[in-house]
């Protein structure tokens, strides 16, 4: 059996037939069907079912799949590890953040990581702690910001920034003049409030239900800015968090930034990736990178 029968193999059971698999690998559709053929005859098995619409994978064809996936996987990361041995203090790392973490938190350790390390470049993805997780799962990104708890059986993280949420309205709101706010003034709120998928909204989901109202929301968004524009121009409030490295500002906006008490919610993120997947030198330069500077 050789890799490129397996290749073939798993290409058809991808694009679903002979003749696209044919397509994506530019070869000729009789040529990748005489070669499935060779393998079939060789291992003495039927791997596919073939018939005019589709193909199909029958037992021993499923397990020759998995098998080959985990082939060329593993080929994958030899190649990336390969990689980053010839070109050390190189590479790229794509990361998933929150919107919010960017003028937070990582504009500064970029600042100096590229300055340590100028040939490695970041890429931030940034979306809500469900996709993110999904995508990092995916093997689409090498790190992600999670909220804690993170699944210790499934990932590795390093904790690293932790805060509490805070409320933010006008300066000429009612509530302006507070030092503290509880959740149970917010009954009759209009709520701008961040998009599904988001685990801040689903904390004030959860906090809103426990006091026995719903949030009334008439506007979201993934977008940090935004959300500081429309409470700016008197449109609602927002419930932001706030991280104990950094104080939210925003009088510059007419906005007044009150913390929220019965309960005081705190939230705590840290960085995972995953325990069965390759982590190339450049990520792990970036991990060690955050760790020195968590202890400064």
């Amino acid at each position: 059996m050789e890799l490129k029968q397996i290749h073939y193999f798993t290409e058809v059971v991808k694009q679903g037939s002979f003749s696209k698999a044919a397509e994506q690998l530019y070869i000729s559709q009789p040529n990748i069907s005489n070669v499935i053929k060779d393998l079939e005859k060789e291992l003495d098995v039927t791997l596919l079912i073939r018939t005019t619409r589709k193909v199909e994978l029958t037992d021993t064809g499923k397990l020759l799949f998995q098998y080959g996936q985990q082939i060329f996987q593993s080929l994958q990361f030899f190649h990336q590890e390969l990689d980053d041995m010839k070109n050390r203090k190189k590479g790229s790392i794509k990361i998933g953040i929150f919107p919010m973490l960017g003028m937070h938190f990582f504009t500064e350790i970029l600042a100096e990581f590229h300055k340590r390390y100028p040939g490695i470049s970041i890429r931030f993805e940034e979306d809500g702690a469900y996709n993110l997780k999904k995508s990092l799962i995916q093997g689409e990104l090498d790190l992600v910001v999670m909220p804690l708890p993170i699944e210790k059986e499934e990932f590795n993280f390093l904790p690293f920034l932790k805060g509490d949420l805070r409320l933010l309205v006008h300066k000429n709101h009612a509530l302006a003049n507070k030092e503290e706010v509880a959740w149970s003034d917010l009954q009759n709120e209009d709520f701008i409030i961040f998009r599904e998928g988001f685990s801040i909204r689903d904390t004030i989901f959860e906090e809103c239900k426990r006091l026995g109202f719903e949030p009334t929301i008439i506007c979201e968004s993934s977008q940090w800015n935004f959300m500081i524009e429309m409470v700016s121009i008197k449109q609602g409030i927002a419930i932001l968090p706030q991280s104990t490295q950094k104080e939210i500002d925003y009088t510059d906006k007419h906005i007044k930034v009150l913390r929220l008490t019965d309960p005081q919610i705190n939230w705590h993120l840290g960085i995972a990736w995953r325990k069965e997947s390759y982590i190339s030198n450049a990520t792990k330069t970036w991990i060690n990178f955050v760790k020195e500077r968590i202890k400064l």
